[in-house]
């Protein structure tokens, strides 16, 4: 019972945003998946459109990139089609770029439906996990971006939880190297099954 209540706590304003944002969400994400707009996430349309256009189509990838991340489309998914097109530096760089900037797009969108949504829950569980980042914001971003990278759960996370934009963005520079390369290497050395699990 005193769950409910420290849960309850929540101002129901509050609540509406996040229900709100979970409609907006769902409706994004069928969106990607089961509408016409699906065929700009599709592998061959996104390799071809990038490797033809010059670059506009590291525009449309980036445009394409931070729409997919904001309908939960895997991130992993955008950088194996560009690792495609675009090795060493200049496929590291473009990384690097559009992955900062999707990863933005999904924190100002989520908090402007929520706030800090995190700082109001008096759940245990939660306070101990709002604490955390509030005292180790920095090498909290890291360790989630390093085990999850730009995945849903983790930007929705660091989102509702009162981290400031500067500890953000600091903790998600400092994990990406490490994240793309690691991507890359798929690319390169295991593309036959990226092309199974994403084609």
């Amino acid at each position: 019972m005193s769950e409910v209540y420290e849960l309850a706590t929540v101002s129901n304003k509050t609540i509406s945003k996040i229900v709100t944002l979970l409609v907006v969400t769902l409706v994004l994400m069928y969106l990607g998946r089961h509408s016409q707009f699906s065929q700009y996430f599709g592998l061959e349309y996104l390799e071809r459109t990038i490797r033809n256009t010059g670059m506009f189509g590291i525009v449309f990838f980036t445009v394409v990139y931070v729409v997919g991340t904001l309908m939960n489309i895997p991130g992993m998914i955008f950088l194996f089609v560009l690792f495609l097109v675009y090795d060493g530096l200049d496929g590291f760089l473009i990384a690097y770029a559009t992955t900062l900037l999707a990863m933005l797009s999904h924190f100002f969108f989520t908090r402007s439906f929520t706030g800090k949504v995190l700082s109001e829950v008096e759940h245990p569980i939660v306070k101990k996990y709002v604490k955390k980042i509030a005292d180790k914001p920095l090498k909290t971003t890291i360790i989630l971006r390093l085990l999850l990278f730009i995945s849903p759960p983790v930007n929705y996370a660091l989102a509702f939880s009162p981290i400031k934009l500067r500890y953000f963005i600091a903790g998600s520079m400092i994990a990406m190297p490490f994240n793309i390369l690691l991507n890359y290497g798929l690319t390169i050395y295991a593309k036959d099954w990226m092309m199974s699990c994403f084609g």
